[in-house]
């Protein structure tokens, strides 16, 4: 069965007639009666007793003709329903964050999305890169914001912003004094570290091996909010983002730049090669892009 052919029957049922019914769906007279036995042959039943020029519905067509309108009706609402949706980013979309990135600017995103797409579903997934990655190419999420480099041919990428690395000392400290350090006074001072395992505990790293700074680790923590914490206690100093300074109200902790070469990481929303972004997901990056304005703003 065909939905055409649910058309056609609709069609002589309310017209009473092949001839006018063919004339109201713009087809051939022959074509619209060949369609309708076609549909009494797979239904078993014949829907119409032929009274020459005039035709009436038999019990097989009775039964058949609400349901027919309701299978009509239902795939109209298909294409009009799907439309609506879109126009309104109704749906659910399935994001992936980084643990170093999510606690700052989620919060403020999911708000603004609630206010101006309150149709849609965000789906967080919080993870480390390589665990985000994988789900994107399983296509298990649409899409996650991470910061590069991005090591896989499966995944595209776009640009929203730098977030520069920070030094944090407790506010006793001897380094708090000074608007600014260089990276020699970074050397033999005990350091809270990030796992390397997070792609910034990584970055950081490198930063260090590039200045050939070799860094005393205190501790490591997998947490940013830890590190934060253990440094306000002056038990070492550590390397952070820029956001997380922002969002940071509390008095504990002072943030100097490396004077001339402070590092950054670059921040990108990533997605499956094969798999557009669709409307929702370009609303959701820009709405992101929009809170970190509003967050820097003020820096």
């Amino acid at each position: 069965m065909e939905i055409h052919q649910f058309k056609y029957f609709v069609a002589v049922a309310e017209t009473g007639g092949f001839s006018k019914a063919a004339k109201r769906c713009y087809v051939a007279q022959p074509s619209l009666s060949q369609q309708i036995i076609k549909l009494e042959q797979e239904l078993g039943h014949e829907l119409f007793e032929r009274l020459g020029r005039r035709v009436i519905l038999t019990e097989a067509g009775k039964a058949l003709l609400p349901r027919a309108r309701n299978i009509l009706r239902e795939t109209n609402y298909i294409k009009t329903g799907m439309v609506s949706e879109l126009d309104s980013c109704a749906g659910v979309l399935s994001v992936g964050f980084i643990p170093t990135i999510a606690p700052y600017l989620l919060p403020g995103t999911l708000k603004r999305c609630s206010l101006q797409l309150p149709e849609a579903e965000i789906a967080v997934n919080e993870n480390l890169t390589p665990n985000l990655l994988q789900s994107l190419t399983t296509l298990d999420i649409d899409l996650a914001i991470m910061s590069l480099p991005i090591e896989s041919k499966l995944i595209n990428t776009e640009s929203l912003f730098n977030d520069p690395l920070v030094l944090a000392v407790s506010r006793d400290h001897e380094l708090a004094s000074k608007k600014s350090v260089n990276v020699a006074d970074l050397k033999h001072i005990p350091f809270i570290a990030l796992d390397e395992e997070h792609c910034l505990g990584e970055q950081i790293k490198n930063f260090c091996y590039e200045k050939q700074v070799s860094p005393q680790i205190l501790c490591r923590t997998w947490n940013l909010s830890t590190i934060q914490h253990c440094v306000s206690y002056g038990n070492g100093i550590a390397l952070v983002p820029e956001m997380m300074v922002l969002a940071d109200s509390s008095v504990d902790c002072v943030y100097r730049n490396i004077r001339g070469q402070s590092p950054s990481r670059a921040v990108v929303a990533a997605w499956h090669k094969e798999r557009k972004p669709s409307r929702l997901a370009r609303e959701f990056i820009s709405i992101l892009k929009d809170e970190h304005e509003r967050l820097t703003g003020d820096r």
